[in-house]
C-alpha cells in the first residue's frame, strides 16, 4: 500500500501535488491518492464547501474523516467525525497560532459531541509543510513540522494509518458496549459489579484540556458519571468509600477506575532516531480491577518525528511562566465510570421555591457532616453538583452534594495538580486570590448558586 502511494513521487516531488495550494485543489489531491490506493480502507475523506454543511453550522472543515459504514448524508455531524485536517496555502510562522487555535475549535466540537472520546487526531497542511497532532484531556501532542515532499514516507505513513486505524488506535470510546437490539442500539456501561444502560448525556464539559466530566441518566433511575481526574488528586471513590465509612448519608456508587500510569515507552510505530522528552498522558492506563490487570499502550501519532512539540507552540500549550526542565507539562489523568443511584435531578430543575430551599439547606447538611464527620472539604460547590432528591422517609436529604473530584481531606498538603480549583462563577473571591480554601469559602460558593438560581431559574 506504501510502497504503491509512494510511486507518486518522483524523488523530488508528489508528482500531482497542486503548484497552487488552494483548499480545493488539495483536497481534490488528498483524494487522488485515497482512491486508487486505500478505495476499500475503513476509514474515508471528507470535505466542506460551507460550515451550513454541518450540523448547527459549526464550522467548515477542509478535510476530515469518517468511517466508510456511515450513512450517506449532505448534512455532517462532529459525533461521526475521526480526524481533523485543516488545509493552508502557504507556510506562515506568525500565522501558526490563528491556525492552530482554528484546528483545535474544530477538535473540541468533535470533543463535544463525542464527550467519552478519548482522544483526537488531527493535521495542519500548510503549503507543503505537515504537522500532526494528537489532542486529548491533557493537552496537545505535536509530531514536529516536516516537508511531504522531502519526506515522501512519513507523509504516506500518516494518510494511511488515519485511513486504516480502527476504533482504539483512532481514540474512539472502547469502554461504553454497543449492542444492537432490535432496530435500536443500546449502550451499556458495565462494572465489575454492575451493568448499567445508558439513556441520556444530561451535562457534559465543553472543553478540550478538562476532567472531560460527563454525566448520563439510565433506564434504572442512576446516573452514570465518566471523567478523567487528575492523578494528583484524591481519587472520588476513596473520598465516598471514607463517607461510608463514617456513616455520611450519601448516594450509593459503583465504580470502575484505571489506575495511574505513565507514557514513558511509546509504541514502535512512533520510533525515531531524534531523540525527544517523554511526554505523560490520560490514555495510556493500566486497568486494575478485582480480576486482574492489563495494560493499555495509546496509539501513536502515525508518524516517525518526536512527541516534543516545536518550540513555536510551547506557549499555546503551556501555563503562562516558563516551566522548570523538572516539570511535567502535561499531568496524568485516571479515567473514571461512577454509577451514582438514585439519580435524582440538578437543583435548577427545582419546582417550587420551597423545593429549592430545602435542597439548598439539606446540601449544606450534607456538607457540614463531610466536612466535619468525614473530614473532607468538597471545594466545588456549583448547580451541577448539587441535585434534588427523593427522600424515601421523613428524614433523608431533600438534597444531596455529589462530585468529589476537588475534594480533599481536611488539612492535607496541596495536590499540586494545575487545574483550577472549583467552578468559577460560583467560586469564593479569596479563593481567586490564591488564598488557602476553606469551609467558609464553600459556604460563599452556595450563596453563589442561591443567587444564580434567583437570578436564572426564578
Amino acid at each position: 500500500m506504501l510502497a504503491e502511494m509512494k510511486t507518486k513521487h518522483d524523488g523530488k516531488t508528489w508528482t500531482d501535488f497542486p503548484r497552487t495550494h488552494t483548499e480545493a485543489l488539495v483536497s481534490a489531491w488528498f483524494r487522488s491518492l485515497e482512491k486508487p490506493f486505500l478505495a476499500d480502507a475503513p476509514n474515508k475523506l471528507h470535505t466542506t464547501t460551507s460550515a451550513h454543511q454541518f450540523e448547527e453550522g459549526k464550522g467548515q472543515l477542509d478535510l476530515f474523516l469518517q468511517r466508510s459504514t456511515t450513512e450517506a448524508s449532505t448534512i455532517y455531524s462532529y459525533k461521526n467525525v475521526l480526524v481533523v485536517g485543516e488545509l493552508k496555502q502557504s507556510c506562515n510562522p506568525s500565522r501558526f497560532k490563528a491556525d492552530f487555535l482554528q484546528l483545535t475549535r474544530y477538535v473540541r466540537s468533535v470533543f463535544n459531541d463525542q464527550p467519552t472520546r478519548r482522544f483526537v487526531h488531527a493535521f495542519l497542511l500548510c503549503g507543503s509543510m505537515m504537522e500532526l497532532w494528537i489532542f486529548d484531556r491533557a493537552g496537545a501532542y505535536s509530531s514536529g513540522p516536516f516537508d511531504i515532499q522531502e519526506e515522501p514516507d512519513r507523509f504516506a505513513r500518516a494518510l494511511a494509518g488515519y485511513l486504516t486505524m480502527d476504533s482504539e488506535a483512532m481514540g474512539l470510546d472502547t469502554f461504553i458496549e454497543r449492542v444492537a437490539e432490535g432496530e435500536e442500539q443500546q449502550r451499556y456501561a458495565t462494572l465489575e459489579d454492575k451493568r448499567a444502560r445508558l439513556h441520556t448525556a444530561m451535562y457534559k464539559q465543553n472543553a478540550i484540556v478538562c476532567c472531560g466530566t460527563t454525566w448520563f441518566t439510565t433506564y434504572d433511575n442512576e446516573v452514570v458519571k465518566f471523567a478523567w481526574a487528575s492523578g494528583k488528586r484524591t481519587s472520588e471513590v476513596e473520598h465516598l468509600t471514607q463517607a461510608k465509612i463514617m456513616g455520611l448519608q450519601f448516594p450509593a456508587a459503583h465504580l470502575f477506575q484505571d489506575e495511574n500510569s505513565d507514557f514513558d515507552d511509546l509504541p514502535s510505530a512512533t520510533s525515531t532516531n531524534t531523540s525527544g522528552s517523554k511526554r505523560k498522558s490520560p490514555s495510556d492506563a493500566t486497568i486494575n480491577t478485582a480480576s486482574g490487570s492489563n495494560k493499555k499502550q495509546r496509539p501513536s501519532i502515525p508518524r516517525k518525528g518526536s512527541m516534543q512539540p516545536p518550540p513555536s507552540t510551547s506557549k499555546a500549550l503551556t501555563k503562562p511562566t516558563p516551566p522548570t526542565p523538572s516539570e511535567d507539562l502535561w499531568e496524568d489523568r485516571i479515567y473514571s465510570c461512577l454509577v451514582i443511584s438514585p439519580a435524582g435531578h440538578v437543583i435548577s430543575k427545582f419546582s417550587a421555591i420551597k423545593q429549592l430551599l430545602e435542597s439548598m439547606r439539606d446540601a449544606i447538611k450534607a456538607h457540614q457532616s463531610l466536612y466535619v464527620t468525614g473530614n473532607i472539604l468538597h471545594r466545588d460547590i456549583s448547580p451541577n453538583n448539587i441535585i434534588i432528591t427523593d427522600p424515601e422517609t421523613p428524614h433523608d436529604f431533600k438534597g444531596m452534594l455529589i462530585d468529589l473530584d476537588m475534594a480533599k481531606v481536611r488539612d492535607s498538603d496541596p495536590s499540586g495538580a494545575r487545574q483550577i480549583t472549583g467552578t468559577i462563577q460560583f467560586m469564593a473571591i479569596e479563593v481567586m486570590e490564591n488564598v488557602g480554601h476553606t469551609y467558609r469559602h464553600d459556604l460563599e460558593s452556595f450563596f453563589y448558586v442561591l443567587l444564580w438560581m434567583c437570578a436564572r431559574q426564578s
